[in-house]
Parts: C-alpha cells; sequence; structure tokens
C-alpha cells in the first residue's frame, strides 16, 4: 500500500506533467516540463513505493519477507546519507540468519584485524546495575569503542535469539555512526543462551556457532560477556603487545623458575574479573586441579592428600606487576584475548559432560598453547544483575 507521501507526490508529478503537455505557450511549456523533472527526481531520491520496506524505528529497511528469501541471495540495504550496507543471509542447514553491517570505515585492502564476539539471549542479558539505567547493547558498543582501536581493525560478532532485539539493534546500526569497521549479528531463534555458568553446556554451542561463522582471518579474537560493563583503559593493546611477544620475556611469578623453559607459548589471556561490589568472580579463572578432578579425588576412597589446591586468579596475582603474566589451568567467559590461529585449527569450547567443567584451556593445551592472565591490578567489571 502506497504511503500518503507517496500518493502526494505521484498526483503532484501528473498534474504537472498534464499541464506541461496543455501548456498555450512554449514558455509556460517549459516551466511546466522543468517542475515535472524536478518533482521526478526529489520522488525517486528518497521514495520507492514498489519496493518491500518496512519501517523500524523510523529508518527504512529490507522487509523481513524479503530479506530472508533463497539462501544465495544477498539482499542490500544503502541507508540514505550513511555509508552502512545491510546484508541479509540464510545460514544454510539451519534457520539461523546472518545480518551483515559494513560500515564507512571498512576497507577491502586493509581487513579488520581484531574480532569481537559475544552472545545473548535477549536486552535482559546485558545485566544491569543497582541504581543505574538499564545497560544496553549501545552500552556494549561503547566500551568497545573507547578501548580506542582504529575502527578500520575492529569488527563485532554478536547471537541473539529475540527478535525483537534483532529489530533495535538493526536500527541502532543503520541510524547511528559507529566507529567500526563491520557488525554481524547472528539471529538464532530458539537457541538455549544462558549468559555465564550453565551447568548443562547448552550455551556453548551459540558460542561455537557464533566463532565459526564469524571468524575468517583475523588476527586477534576477543570475546567478551555481554554483561561486562567496563574495561581498563588500554586492555586491548595489552592484549596485542602480550600476544606478539615470547613468553619468555615475561615473568611468570607463579611458576618456580626451573620450570618456565616448559612453559607453554600463549595462546589464550583473561584478566581479572569482578563484580560492581567487588566481589572476586572465582570463575573466571583459575590454577590447580579442575573442577572435574576435584570430584574425581573427593569420590575416590582412597584418595591422598593434594600436594595443590584449586586458587583462584584473584589470589594469584597479588603483588604481581602489571607487565607480569600468571599461568592458569582453566579460564570462564567473562573476557578472554583468543590468538586467531587457534581458532583457525579448530578450537571451540567443550560440549556434553565436558563443557560443565572444562573452559577453553585443556583443549588450547592439546594444541600446544597455553593460557595466562594479566597481573597487577588489570581487572575488568561485571554488572551485579
Amino acid at each position: 500500500m502506497l504511503s500518503l507521501l507517496s500518493v502526494v507526490l505521484l498526483t503532484a508529478i501528473f498534474w504537472t506533467a498534464r499541464m506541461a503537455y496543455n501548456a498555450p505557450s512554449p514558455q509556460r511549456r517549459s516551466v511546466f516540463i522543468l517542475s515535472t523533472l524536478i518533482l521526478v527526481t526529489l520522488g525517486s531520491s528518497f521514495l520507492n513505493p514498489f519496493a518491500a520496506q518496512a519501517v523500524i524505528g523510523g529508518i527504512s529497511t529490507l522487509s523481513h519477507q524479503s530479506a530472508s528469501g533463497s539462501s544465495d541471495s544477498s539482499p542490500v540495504n544503502q541507508v540514505p546519507h550513511r555509508k552502512t550496507e545491510h546484508i541479509v543471509n540464510e545460514l544454510a542447514g539451519s534457520n539461523f540468519q546472518k545480518h551483515t553491517f559494513i560500515t564507512k570505515y571498512h576497507n577491502a585492502k586493509h581487513l579488520p584485524s581484531t574480532l569481537i564476539l559475544t552472545a545473548t539471549d535477549d536486552d535482559q542479558s546485558w545485566g544491569r546495575n543497582e541504581v543505574e539505567a538499564d545497560r544496553s547493547f549501545l552500552s556494549f558498543l561503547d566500551i568497545v569503542t573507547r578501548q580506542q582501536i582504529p575502527p578500520q581493525d575492529i569488527s563485532i560478532g554478536l547471537l541473539t535469539s529475540d527478535l525483537a532485539a534483532l529489530m533495535r539493534y538493526n536500527t541502532i546500526l543503520l541510524g547511528k555512526d559507529i566507529p567500526v569497521a563491520s557488525v554481524e549479528i547472528i539471529y538464532a531463534p530458539d537457541t538455549e543462551f544462558k549468559v555465564g555458568s550453565d551447568p548443562t553446556g547448552r550455551s556453548f554451542q551459540p558460542r561455537n556457532a557464533l566463532m565459526g561463522e564469524l571468524f575468517k582471518e583475523q588476527e586477534h579474537v576477543i570475546w567478551i560477556d555481554p554483561d561486562i560493563f567496563e574495561l581498563p583503559e588500554g586492555l586491548f593493546q595489552r592484549f596485542y603487545r602480550v600476544a606478539k611477544s615470547s613468553i619468555d620475556r615475561f615473568q611468570v611469578p607463579n611458576v618456580p623458575k626451573k620450570k618456565r623453559a616448559k612453559l607453554l607459548p600463549l595462546g589464550i589471556v583473561t584478566v581479572l574479573c569482578r563484580e560492581r561490589s567487588y566481589r572476586d568472580l572465582a570463575r573466571n579463572a583459575y590454577t590447580g586441579p579442575s573442577e572435574r578432578e576435584m570430584r574425581k579425588w573427593q569420590e575416590d576412597q582412597n584418595r591422598k592428600p593434594l600436594k595443590v589446591w584449586p586458587r583462584p586468579m584473584s589470589q594469584i596475582v597479588k603483588g604481581t606487576s602489571a607487565d607480569s603474566l600468571v599461568r592458569l589451568d582453566g579460564v570462564g567467559e567473562t573476557v578472554l584475548y583468543i590468538r586467531g590461529e587457534l581458532v583457525r585449527k579448530g578450537l571451540k569450547w567443550p560440549i556434553g559432560d565436558d563443557s560443565k567443567f572444562d573452559g577453553l584451556c585443556p583443549l588450547a593445551k592439546d594444541m600446544g598453547w597455553g593460557c595466562y592472565g594479566l597481573g597487577g591490578t588489570w581487572e575488568t567489571k561485571h554488572t551485579d544483575f
């Protein structure tokens, strides 16, 4: 159905053209012809009444029906006055959609070196703090762009299972100047995703789907849980510098000197995470026996005293310098730096029983890469709720 503005413009064009045709003098006919051309140009610049469109938050986009055609189609919507392209694809073998937003900062000759990943269920996944405004997708974009990484070096990947949230994200990305090269959103309806600790392990399947679909040839992957609300200034740059250095250049206080020669090269790095109330999130990172190993030890009737007990990262980093690293046996998912090479070689979150106890560290170690945490006062903040 044509909008009222479309009807008015088409009517004006029709009557102006008719008057041009019936004008009694050449001078008046020229004026009417010129007016007709101006009206046609004006109408075509911002109206296409015959195209399948939907208006979301005041921004014209392709309708859901048009955008979700065949799996090999790539409908594109160019937002007026902005250099952001919106491309929608169906993912083969699933009911997932991939929404790709290519901004004016994208440079085909200089592809982004860093992929930022996060997964959500709906808007509640962003977490909230007491006596503060609710957090949102914009809050997440803010903490990423505050790291002051050149926009052409950053691509963002997001998973959501909520259609209403997807529409809001589309509106934001099409209506604002987001200083990143590109954003890709996987819309995965009916996905069982839970932010934080998930004993069932079902949340790791969406994580793997997100990383597997969106990772290309990026050098760095940084995973950020959506309910992280603060990152220290310069954290990304610190990750980059650590990743480019040999492990033997760092002090590793929790490893005896005679064993430092056996340290694995750096593959995964995390940072201490605290809640807003400064309570340590023990699941963030640890050293020592894993939860699986501890349970097995507890069930052993002939067990012997343990030589080493699990220690959370908050204890390990005490007294360390900001330039040091600590070796870890396990990491959570709050904030993780992952070397791109590991993802290319197939690094994935474990699925099934393994996911209840172990994160990415055991798999990284099997691939010949170690897990480490930043020493000193480096830390992130987690929302209260």
